[in-house]
């Protein structure tokens, strides 16, 4: 240890940094203060680019069975329904296992858990392909359904600690913009790559995907550290960290509604077969841009965004309703309407963040759950809704859940303003 430069006293201060007092006493050493303050990561950036690529290769081993559900059931001898239990079950166990996960690993150091999630999607991804039987395949997949429980909050919390400060926004913009390419490409892809091979090369792809970003996040992903007692929390924010949640699980609720279906719905209104998938590309497409455009905005003013998202939604699900069936209004405005949509994981997760920073991780399990049961609740309520009244009436009630969503955030504003 050497003398203090001006003479003067150093205590650690404010992350790596150290503040000076007059003393004559010398400054602690740069590895005591660093063990006590863990230095920011020197590239932020390069790490978030990882996570985002991860949260690509997990988002499309999820919905990739939607393209190859034909090839699966035709091998296997088995009906659609229960094909279907191949994206259903693993939804079901992400909703269930997310938030007792999160809190079972919460004393583990970060970084071996989120790998040790990418390993078991690589496992999962392989057995899926050697799949002898469809109970194998199903119990492949249920594997691959807990490993995303646990992946997406680790992601989240993983995302909210790296981030330079003051841009904790824009690295949920990062992850959701892997979100939205794995729901764009991965079934496009994977149906694609399945027609000319077949089902099982696809899920091997997928296994060396995931085998590949265990290998660039082991070397390239910056350790963190975390406190452990505050792992436990299981609200940490609580009753704000609620508030949000719920309002996230309502604003997926409301867009699921009419979203499930907007492949009948654009078919309805005249699209014909053929052009369905790039149709649905340009509108994830608009979603992505959405994201982007955003992200740099997000930080400044995180309860704006809480109004303006869900406002933005339900508009747009309100005009596809009145446009409905007229081919071009629908287009145009569905592809406003979905674009409205692609800022809200990053919307909500900016403020979950915030509120359970204490506990990140904890906040990305709590909107992991609240996102599949508000799809799910929204798939359900909307397929009632359409066969009982058509696709404008489910139009304008995810219009109205919107709606209430955005009342319940201007009842609550002074408890969300002060989110920091």
């Amino acid at each position: 240890m050497g003398p203090c430069p001006l003479a003067q006293r150093c205590v650690p201060g404010f992350l790596p940094r150290v503040l000076c007092v007059r003393s004559p006493r010398v400054c602690p050493s740069s590895s005591a203060s660093s063990q006590q303050h863990p230095a920011a990561p020197q590239h932020p950036w390069a790490g978030l680019y990882i996570l985002a690529i991860a949260v690509f290769a997990v988002i499309t081993t999820e919905v990739v069975p939607i393209g190859l559900l034909p090839q699966v059931v035709e091998d296997f001898g088995v009906d659609e329904a229960r094909g279907g239990l191949l994206v259903t079950l693993y939804a079901a166990l992400v909703a269930i296992t997310a938030i007792p996960l999160t809190r079972a690993t919460g004393s583990l150091p970060r970084k071996p858990v989120l790998l040790s999630t990418l390993v078991v999607f690589t496992v999962s991804n392989t057995l899926a392909a050697l799949a002898q039987d469809f109970w194998w395949l199903m119990a492949a997949r249920a594997v691959g359904g807990v490993a995303h429980a646990l992946f997406f909050a680790i992601a989240i919390g993983y995302a909210a600690r790296i981030a330079p400060r003051g841009q904790i926004g824009r690295a949920m913009a990062l992850l959701a913009t892997g979100t939205s390419a794995g729901l764009i490409l991965g079934v496009p892809a994977g149906t694609a790559l399945g027609a000319l091979t077949g089902w099982r090369p696809v899920f091997a792809a997928l296994g060396l995907i995931t085998a590949l970003a265990v290998a660039a996040a082991a070397f390239l992903l910056p350790a963190i550290s975390h406190d452990k007692s505050a792992a436990r929390a299981l609200l940490p924010g609580g009753p704000t960290l609620l508030l949000v949640v719920g309002l996230a699980g309502s604003a997926f609720l409301g867009h699921y509604t009419l979203y499930t279906y907007v492949s009948p719905l654009l078919l309805a209104a005249g699209l014909p077969q053929e052009w369905l998938g790039l149709a649905l590309v340009a509108l994830g497409v608009a979603g992505l841009i959405a994201i982007r455009a955003t992200a740099p905005f997000l930080d400044a003013q995180p309860f704006r965004w809480l109004l303006l998202v869900p406002l933005a939604i339900g508009l747009g699900l309100a005009a596809t309703g009145l446009a409905f069936p007229h081919f071009w209004p629908v287009l145009i405005v569905a592809t406003v309407w979905v674009a409205a949509f692609g800022p809200v994981n990053s919307t909500y997760q900016n403020v979950l963040v915030r509120v359970g920073k204490s506990n990140p991780e904890m906040a990305g399990a709590w909107i992991n759950v609240s996102a599949n049961v508000g799809i799910g609740a929204g798939s359900a309520l909307g397929g009632w809704v359409v066969v009982t009244s058509g696709y404008s009436a489910a139009a304008w009630v995810g219009a109205a859940i919107l709606l209430a969503t955005l009342l319940l955030t201007l009842l609550f504003r002074q408890r969300l303003r002060a989110v920091r």
